[in-house]
């Protein structure tokens, strides 16, 4: 059973880098241009969004199964950059899987770190990093042992 993906985007066109656009079109990807979603509806489950049209103020109703709001693509690693985090070469923030950085102190957790960019990835990573955070202030790994 195929899943059919259709994007809404809220301009008329995408900033994304030329070969994700590319590829949206080659896989017949369908855009809806200048339209943002409101409002996800249902009850038990999604059954419908109510969309916008930035350009003609219309608003109207998709049927759908699901959705997955992504927005951006390239990390917001600036503040990391400013304190001296290491990133990788795609410039997310390179940590371990404590979500520690090479900054001591510096944490790092979702779509900086790469990976899926999910906001229920984020949300666990997130978890994560704060468990690290709680563990490693009553046994702080960058002080030597006495």
């Amino acid at each position: 059973m195929g899943v059919k993906v259709t994007m809404v985007h809220r301009r008329d066109q995408l900033r994304a880098q030329e070969y994700l656009r590319k590829q949206i079109s080659a896989l017949g990807i369908p855009v809806i241009w200048n339209t943002e979603v409101q409002e996800i509806r249902g009850e038990h489950k999604v059954k419908e969004v109510l969309l916008h049209n930035n350009k003609n103020g219309k608003d109207s109703a998709m049927k759908l199964d699901g959705v997955f709001i992504a927005i951006g693509y390239d990390p917001q690693t600036e503040l990391a950059k400013k304190l001296g985090v290491q990133l990788t070469e795609n410039e997310y923030i390179k940590h371990d899987s404590r979500h520690r950085t090479s900054v001591p102190g510096i944490y790092s957790a979702g779509d900086v770190e790469g990976g899926f960019k999910q906001i229920i990835t984020a949300a666990g990573q997130g978890s994560e990093a704060a468990l690290s955070i709680f563990e490693d202030l009553g046994n702080p790994y960058w002080k030597k042992p006495q």
